[in-house]
């Protein structure tokens, strides 16, 4: 019988089996070089989420302090997430995991005071829009030709965090 899955800090030792998840789940994957400077810097916190056997996924965030010049919001926040990456292993998608990972990163920003977050999605990538809607991100801008390699924008997501998000 499985345990329950559990978040833990992401290490250089997942890199195999994060690759591997970034590789079947996004067209432009990052390398091991770019996640081993994700994972040294104290600005990001990037989390796995595994059974006893598997690594299920990974995601992560960046802070930033004070409001970027683009975010365009009616508050003015000192301290705000980048969301960077959420993923799910292709055979371990739709069993939840992804909400999982969303609310451990989402607790950890509020916890270092972080009063707003966003993120940038391929208008294309339908399953990952629709997401980020149920998690309570709505849309606060466009970037044209984010995606330079495939001519694509991108969506920039936003939204509040809160102690306790109401139904969005």
């Amino acid at each position: 019988m499985d345990r329950r899955p559990c978040c833990h800090m992401m290490t250089e030792d997942d890199l195999g089996e994060v690759l591997f998840i970034e590789r079947s789940v996004f067209k432009r994957p990052w390398t091991w070089e770019f996640f081993k400077l994700v994972i040294s810097d104290i600005r990001n916190y990037v989390v796995t989420i595994r059974n006893e056997n598997d690594l299920l996924g990974y995601g992560g965030y960046h802070l930033l302090r004070d409001n970027p010049g683009f975010l365009r919001t009616r508050e003015h926040y000192h301290t705000i997430a980048h969301l960077i990456s959420i993923a799910e292993a292709p055979r371990f998608q739709h069993r939840g995991y992804g909400r999982i990972l969303m609310n451990v990163l989402m607790k950890d920003a509020m916890l270092k005071q972080a009063g707003y977050c966003y993120l940038e999605v391929r208008p294309s990538n339908t399953n990952a829009f629709s997401f980020y809607k149920r998690q309570c991100f709505s849309i606060i801008g466009i970037i044209d030709n984010y995606y330079a390699q495939e001519h694509e924008d991108a969506y920039v997501l936003g939204r509040e965090l809160r102690p306790r998000i109401e139904r969005c």
